[in-house]
This record gives structure tokens, C-alpha cells and sequence, in this order.
């Protein structure tokens, strides 16, 4: 009896207790949040394929003054579609590129709409090449 009612469901909580309620406004939670977004490439993830960015399948392809401003443009897009909890602060949005180290940088400012206070996103990302 057990085992069929649990096959007709996807998952079955069996506390029956929230673990949150309601949305998180945290800092470290959000920066968790926009890197799931860049890193997870479009199609991946299964029942919405338009989520994600794939941001290391773009990165190290010769990124230069011209299409830097673009990648910047298409990531705070991607942001702004999937994070409704920030603001961007887009004016002072970077890409850092050192050929010397194969490292790239991204640094994203936003303010937490709930809050008003001002963070900052920034991941470095390694070539293997």
C-alpha cells in the first residue's frame, strides 16, 4: 500500500514541513544564485530549457574590447531574466581578461531590492589551455 502511493508521486515529503518560506534576501545566497545562472548552459536543466547562461562554453574565444561589451550586455540580461531579487549596477560591470595567467574575471555589482544594500558578485575563471 505504501509503495503505491509513493510510485504515483514525483517526490514524497515525509515530514510535511517547509524547510523556508518565502524568499531569501542574503548576499551569499544571491552570489550562489547568479553563478548557478552563468554556469548552467542553456538546455541543461531539465523542464526549462531557456534557463542558464553557459557562460564556460563562451569564455576564452578571443574575447577583446569589441565583443567583451557584448558578453557583459547578454550576461546582465541573463541575470536580470532569472535574479528579480538585485538591481544590476551594469555602469560598472567588468570583464577582466590576463592572457598571462589564462584568467578571466567577472565582476558584477548589484543592489538587493529589498535592502538597498550593495554587493558584489566576482568570480575568477581558469582556461585549461
Amino acid at each position: 500500500m505504501l509503495f503505491r502511493e509513493l510510485s504515483d508521486k514525483w517526490a514524497y515529503d515525509i515530514s510535511k514541513k517547509p524547510i523556508s518560506v518565502g524568499e531569501i534576501w542574503d548576499a551569499e545566497v544571491i552570489n550562489q544564485s547568479i553563478e548557478m545562472i552563468l554556469a548552467t548552459n542553456l538546455g541543461e536543466r531539465m523542464f526549462n530549457p531557456y534557463f542558464g547562461f553557459g557562460l564556460y562554453t563562451k569564455l576564452f574565444n578571443n574575447i577583446n574590447a569589441n565583443n567583451a561589451e557584448t558578453l557583459l550586455d547578454n550576461i546582465a540580461n541573463t541575470i536580470l531574466k532569472w535574479e528579480d531579487r538585485i538591481t544590476l549596477v551594469e555602469r560598472d560591470m567588468r570583464i577582466i581578461a590576463n592572457s598571462n595567467q589564462n584568467t578571466l574575471i567577472i565582476i558584477i555589482p548589484y543592489i538587493i531590492k529589498r535592502t538597498g544594500i550593495k554587493n558584489t558578485f566576482k568570480k575568477q575563471i581558469y582556461s585549461n589551455s
